[in-house]
Protein backbone atom coordinates (compact mmCIF):
# COMPACT_ATOMS: atom_id res chain seq x y z
CA UNK A 1 0.00 0.00 0.00
CA UNK A 2 1.91 3.20 -1.19
CA UNK A 3 0.45 6.68 -2.42
CA UNK A 4 4.14 7.21 -4.83
CA UNK A 5 3.17 5.41 -7.69
CA UNK A 6 6.47 4.52 -9.31
CA UNK A 7 7.77 3.53 -5.91
CA UNK A 8 4.51 1.08 -5.68
CA UNK A 9 5.55 -0.10 -9.55
CA UNK A 10 9.07 -0.63 -9.18
CA UNK A 11 8.12 -2.44 -5.70
CA UNK A 12 5.57 -4.55 -7.54
CA UNK A 13 8.19 -5.94 -10.56
CA UNK A 14 10.64 -6.33 -7.61
CA UNK A 15 8.32 -8.92 -6.03
CA UNK A 16 7.04 -10.33 -9.13
CA UNK A 17 11.27 -11.00 -10.32
CA UNK A 18 12.38 -12.26 -7.05
CA UNK A 19 9.79 -13.29 -5.01
CA UNK A 20 7.91 -15.76 -7.11
CA UNK A 21 6.13 -17.63 -4.71
CA UNK A 22 4.35 -14.41 -3.78
CA UNK A 23 0.88 -13.55 -5.44
CA UNK A 24 -0.42 -9.79 -5.75
CA UNK A 25 -3.75 -9.41 -4.89
CA UNK A 26 -4.25 -5.75 -4.46
CA UNK A 27 -2.28 -2.43 -5.25
CA UNK A 28 -4.21 0.75 -3.28
CA UNK A 29 -2.81 4.59 -2.96
CA UNK A 30 -4.71 5.38 0.43
CA UNK A 31 -6.10 3.76 3.92
CA UNK A 32 -9.62 3.66 2.72
CA UNK A 33 -8.88 1.66 -0.44
CA UNK A 34 -6.42 -0.52 1.70
CA UNK A 35 -8.60 -1.19 4.05
CA UNK A 36 -11.15 -2.51 2.22
CA UNK A 37 -8.62 -4.51 0.31
CA UNK A 38 -7.49 -6.44 3.10
CA UNK A 39 -11.02 -6.92 4.18
CA UNK A 40 -11.83 -8.44 0.77
CA UNK A 41 -8.72 -10.31 -0.03
CA UNK A 42 -7.21 -11.35 4.05
CA UNK A 43 -3.92 -11.25 2.50
CA UNK A 44 -0.90 -13.12 5.27
CA UNK A 45 1.09 -10.17 4.34
CA UNK A 46 0.94 -6.23 3.31
CA UNK A 47 3.72 -3.78 2.42
CA UNK A 48 3.10 -0.54 3.75
CA UNK A 49 4.06 2.72 3.25
CA UNK A 50 3.87 5.45 6.40
CA UNK A 51 2.66 8.41 4.35
CA UNK A 52 -0.70 7.81 2.43
CA UNK A 53 -3.11 10.41 1.54
CA UNK A 54 -6.20 11.02 4.05
CA UNK A 55 -4.29 9.57 6.60
CA UNK A 56 -0.67 7.09 7.14
CA UNK A 57 0.29 3.33 7.96
CA UNK A 58 -0.42 3.80 11.73
CA UNK A 59 -4.25 4.68 10.77
CA UNK A 60 -4.78 1.81 9.28
CA UNK A 61 -2.99 -0.79 11.52
CA UNK A 62 -5.25 0.77 14.23
CA UNK A 63 -8.34 -0.11 12.05
CA UNK A 64 -7.76 -3.86 12.45
CA UNK A 65 -7.39 -5.22 16.36
CA UNK A 66 -5.22 -6.90 16.14
CA UNK A 67 -4.13 -7.11 12.59
CA UNK A 68 -4.00 -10.95 11.65
CA UNK A 69 -1.53 -10.19 8.43
CA UNK A 70 2.08 -9.91 8.46
CA UNK A 71 3.43 -5.80 7.92
CA UNK A 72 6.65 -4.86 6.03
CA UNK A 73 7.42 -1.46 5.49
CA UNK A 74 8.34 0.47 2.55
CA UNK A 75 9.54 3.70 3.73
CA UNK A 76 11.62 7.16 3.17
CA UNK A 77 10.65 8.11 7.08
CA UNK A 78 12.44 9.26 10.07
CA UNK A 79 15.70 7.92 12.03
CA UNK A 80 12.79 7.93 14.89
CA UNK A 81 10.25 5.43 12.97
CA UNK A 82 13.31 3.71 12.31
CA UNK A 83 14.18 3.62 16.13
CA UNK A 84 10.67 2.34 16.51
CA UNK A 85 10.60 -0.42 14.13
CA UNK A 86 13.81 -1.97 15.70
CA UNK A 87 12.49 -1.59 19.39
CA UNK A 88 9.53 -3.55 17.98
CA UNK A 89 10.85 -5.95 15.60
CA UNK A 90 8.79 -5.37 13.09
CA UNK A 91 10.35 -5.45 9.49
CA UNK A 92 10.97 -2.66 6.88
CA UNK A 93 12.68 -1.59 3.77
CA UNK A 94 14.04 1.89 3.46
CA UNK A 95 13.70 3.68 0.03
CA UNK A 96 14.87 2.89 -2.97
CA UNK A 97 14.15 -0.94 -2.13
CA UNK A 98 17.35 -3.24 -2.49
CA UNK A 99 16.58 -6.37 -4.07
CA UNK A 100 18.68 -8.55 -1.41
CA UNK A 101 16.58 -6.65 1.76
CA UNK A 102 13.42 -7.16 -0.28
CA UNK A 103 14.04 -10.87 -0.51
CA UNK A 104 15.99 -11.07 3.41
CA UNK A 105 12.60 -9.70 4.88
CA UNK A 106 9.76 -11.91 2.79
CA UNK A 107 12.03 -15.11 3.58
CA UNK A 108 12.07 -14.06 7.30
CA UNK A 109 8.31 -13.18 7.30
CA UNK A 110 7.44 -16.43 5.39
CA UNK A 111 9.13 -18.32 7.97
CA UNK A 112 7.25 -16.62 11.11
CA UNK A 113 4.22 -17.66 8.80
CA UNK A 114 4.81 -21.05 8.68
CA UNK A 115 5.96 -21.08 12.14
CA UNK A 116 2.62 -19.51 13.31
CA UNK A 117 4.56 -16.82 15.14
CA UNK A 118 2.86 -14.45 17.16
CA UNK A 119 2.63 -10.53 15.62
CA UNK A 120 0.46 -9.27 17.86
CA UNK A 121 3.08 -8.02 20.34
CA UNK A 122 5.41 -6.42 17.83
CA UNK A 123 2.24 -4.46 16.41
CA UNK A 124 1.02 -3.14 19.61
CA UNK A 125 4.64 -2.17 20.99
CA UNK A 126 5.40 -0.27 17.63
CA UNK A 127 1.99 1.64 17.93
CA UNK A 128 2.67 2.77 21.56
CA UNK A 129 6.42 4.02 20.06
CA UNK A 130 5.06 5.65 17.47
CA UNK A 131 2.41 7.42 19.93
CA UNK A 132 5.06 8.17 22.57
CA UNK A 133 7.67 9.89 21.06
CA UNK A 134 9.55 10.02 24.12
CA UNK A 135 9.75 6.86 25.84
CA UNK A 136 10.93 3.82 24.34
CA UNK A 137 10.99 1.39 27.84
CA UNK A 138 10.12 -1.81 25.93
CA UNK A 139 11.76 -3.70 23.28
CA UNK A 140 10.23 -6.97 21.30
CA UNK A 141 13.06 -9.58 21.40
CA UNK A 142 12.66 -12.63 18.14
CA UNK A 143 13.47 -15.80 19.24
CA UNK A 144 13.22 -19.22 17.63
CA UNK A 145 9.66 -19.56 19.71
CA UNK A 146 8.61 -16.24 18.59
CA UNK A 147 9.01 -13.08 20.42
CA UNK A 148 8.95 -11.15 23.58
CA UNK A 149 8.30 -8.22 24.74
CA UNK A 150 10.30 -7.23 27.86
CA UNK A 151 11.34 -3.54 30.00
CA UNK A 152 14.73 -2.18 29.20
CA UNK A 153 15.32 -1.62 32.85
CA UNK A 154 14.78 -5.78 33.48
CA UNK A 155 17.68 -6.39 31.31
CA UNK A 156 20.90 -6.92 33.40
CA UNK A 157 23.25 -7.55 30.27
CA UNK A 158 23.88 -8.74 26.83
CA UNK A 159 25.97 -11.57 25.63
CA UNK A 160 26.96 -12.32 21.95
CA UNK A 161 26.37 -15.97 21.35
CA UNK A 162 28.20 -16.63 17.95
CA UNK A 163 25.11 -14.92 15.22
CA UNK A 164 23.15 -14.51 18.72
CA UNK A 165 22.64 -12.35 21.74
CA UNK A 166 21.84 -13.80 25.13
CA UNK A 167 19.52 -11.32 27.59
CA UNK A 168 20.34 -11.76 30.87
CA UNK A 169 17.31 -10.92 33.13
CA UNK A 170 15.98 -9.77 36.22
CA UNK A 171 14.23 -12.42 38.21
CA UNK A 172 17.54 -14.70 37.27
CA UNK A 173 16.06 -15.77 33.60
CA UNK A 174 17.66 -14.86 30.29
CA UNK A 175 16.42 -15.42 26.90
CA UNK A 176 18.46 -15.72 23.53
CA UNK A 177 17.40 -13.70 20.29
CA UNK A 178 18.23 -14.92 17.07
CA UNK A 179 19.87 -11.39 16.43
CA UNK A 180 23.45 -10.42 17.08
CA UNK A 181 24.97 -7.96 19.67
CA UNK A 182 25.91 -5.29 17.17
CA UNK A 183 22.09 -5.21 16.18
CA UNK A 184 21.14 -4.63 19.37
CA UNK A 185 24.35 -1.74 20.57
CA UNK A 186 23.09 0.48 17.44
CA UNK A 187 20.05 1.66 19.83
CA UNK A 188 20.66 0.40 23.98
CA UNK A 189 23.57 2.95 23.37
CA UNK A 190 21.15 5.79 24.13
CA UNK A 191 19.89 3.94 27.37
CA UNK A 192 22.35 3.78 29.45
CA UNK A 193 23.62 0.73 28.04
CA UNK A 194 27.83 0.34 27.07
CA UNK A 195 29.85 -2.12 25.79
CA UNK A 196 32.37 -3.18 28.37
CA UNK A 197 34.28 -6.07 26.12
CA UNK A 198 33.87 -7.63 22.83
CA UNK A 199 30.99 -10.00 23.39
CA UNK A 200 29.00 -7.76 26.14
CA UNK A 201 26.61 -4.94 26.94
CA UNK A 202 26.05 -4.17 30.66
CA UNK A 203 22.96 -1.84 31.86
CA UNK A 204 24.82 0.60 33.53
CA UNK A 205 22.01 0.76 35.74
CA UNK A 206 22.58 -2.89 37.37
CA UNK A 207 26.36 -2.37 37.93
CA UNK A 208 27.21 -2.73 41.25
CA UNK A 209 31.07 -2.50 41.19
CA UNK A 210 34.46 -3.57 39.50
CA UNK A 211 37.50 -5.28 40.61
CA UNK A 212 41.17 -4.32 39.56
CA UNK A 213 41.23 -7.70 38.03
CA UNK A 214 38.87 -6.73 35.86
CA UNK A 215 35.52 -7.98 36.85
CA UNK A 216 32.43 -5.92 36.34
CA UNK A 217 30.08 -7.12 39.23
CA UNK A 218 26.24 -7.03 38.42
CA UNK A 219 22.87 -7.45 40.18
CA UNK A 220 22.06 -10.89 41.10
CA UNK A 221 24.82 -12.19 41.69
CA UNK A 222 26.42 -11.91 37.61
CA UNK A 223 29.93 -11.15 36.84
CA UNK A 224 31.26 -9.97 33.16
CA UNK A 225 35.03 -9.39 31.85
CA UNK A 226 36.05 -5.84 31.83
CA UNK A 227 37.80 -5.27 28.76
CA UNK A 228 41.12 -2.90 28.92
CA UNK A 229 39.90 -0.75 25.33
CA UNK A 230 36.42 -0.08 26.98
CA UNK A 231 37.86 0.46 30.84
CA UNK A 232 38.19 4.67 31.04
CA UNK A 233 34.76 4.84 28.83
CA UNK A 234 33.31 2.33 31.49
CA UNK A 235 34.88 3.91 34.77
CA UNK A 236 34.29 7.57 33.10
CA UNK A 237 30.59 6.53 33.08
CA UNK A 238 30.35 4.54 36.03
CA UNK A 239 32.01 6.97 38.58
CA UNK A 240 29.57 9.92 36.92
CA UNK A 241 26.66 8.17 38.75
CA UNK A 242 27.63 7.65 42.26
Amino acid sequence: MDDEEPSREALCTYIRDYCTDLDIVAECDCVKSAYKAIQEFNPQLVFLDIEMPKGNGFDLLKLFDPPEFKVIFVTAFSEYAIKAFRFSAIDYLLKPVKVDELIEAVNKTKSEIELKHSYDLNIQTLLTHITDPVNFNSLVIPDLKGFRVINLSDILMCEADAYCTIFYLQGNTKITSSKNLKHYEEFLKEYQFIRVNRSFIVNIQHVKGYSHQGDIFMAEKLVCPLGDSYKAQFLRIFNSMK
